[in-house]
């Protein structure tokens, strides 16, 4: 049926049983019988002649716009059939992947049957991702100087964190109970490559004027070990050194009067509808973060 319905459409645009044939690949007397199946069929007339022209009658145009409907339906269901068999890509940054996914993913029964893809990738990556279209959503941080990217965007909040000062055990200010942002004078502050979450950090430490020399590292890996070996100090997420504090191989303070907060979120494009499976991931994780807020989130330990 699919296929005399697609012939119908064409020789409607054409009203040529030669230049329907040609497009469609076939003879003039296939396109002729076909008509004549659909007429039969329904029990009317759609195509006539006129002063030598070949018209459609009214019921004729009626079922063309019925046609053209159901084909497109066919073509959507094939489209939403393919989707459902295909594997999701879930598009995060780093860090989530690394530090909370391996809690979340193993519990989601609901996805056994339906296969789905972690790719991580950094900030600007993601935020490329999105603006090129090659993912609909993605989760990731949120900076309030990246403002006018997220514009665009639904940004549905999973978790606020503040990051801690991290530095080697036995660095001068580790065993400080208090410490001030002046207490930074002359440090060397150790930065990530992600100049929306270094301008956030610099912009709280140079409200107080410390003279503090900054040192740019690659990612929070570099920057841990860079710490332990007593190199500079950094400001990092809890979840990234709590290994590590566990171990007793560093020393995380926070800072009196100076709170340093990122906020991470699913990012989706707001023009662009999200498929029933990438509903179901997105309400599953931010669910997860709702529910689990405590052993997901840890605190920061007191100075």
């Amino acid at each position: 049926m699919l296929d005399k319905l697609q012939m119908y459409i064409v020789f409607a645009e054409c009203l040529s049983f030669t230049e329907t044939a040609n497009k469609m690949f076939c003879s003039q007397p296939t396109i002729s019988h076909k008509i004549k199946q659909l007429e039969e069929k329904y029990n009317t007339v759609f195509i006539q002649r006129k002063n030598k022209q070949i018209v459609l009658t009214e019921r004729g145009k009626i079922f063309l716009q019925y046609a053209k409907k159901m084909v497109q339906l066919h073509e959507q269901m094939e489209k939403e059939l393919h989707q459902a068999e295909s594997s999701l890509s879930v598009y995060v940054s780093h860090y989530i992947a690394e530090n909370y996914f391996s809690k979340i993913l193993p519990n989601i029964e609901s996805f056994q049957l339906q296969p789905f893809s972690i790719k991580g990738y950094s900030y600007e990556n993601l935020k490329k991702s999105l603006l090129q279209e090659k993912t609909k959503f993605a989760i990731m941080p949120v900076y309030e100087n990246d403002r006018t990217f997220q514009q665009g965007y639904n940004v549905d909040l999973l978790f606020e964190e503040e990051l801690v000062l991290i530095m080697a055990c036995n660095h001068h200010l580790a065993e400080r109970k208090v410490i001030y942002t002046r207490d930074l004078e002359s440090q060397i502050l150790l930065l990530p490559e992600n100049h929306y979450l270094q301008d956030l950090i610099k912009e709280k430490i140079n409200q107080k004027n410390p003279t503090v020399q900054y040192m740019e590292m690659t990612n929070f890996e570099i920057i841990k070990q860079a710490v332990m070996s007593n190199l500079g100090v950094a400001f990092l997420p809890v979840k990234v050194v709590e290994k590590l504090l566990g171990e007793g191989k560093i020393v995380a303070k926070s800072i009196h009067g100076c709170s340093i907060k990122r906020q991470n979120a699913i990012v989706s494009n707001a023009g662009k509808q999200l498929s029933q499976k990438e509903q179901h991931f997105c309400r599953y994780v931010q669910n997860q973060f709702d529910t689990y807020e405590c052993p997901l989130l840890q605190k920061i330990p007191s100075s």
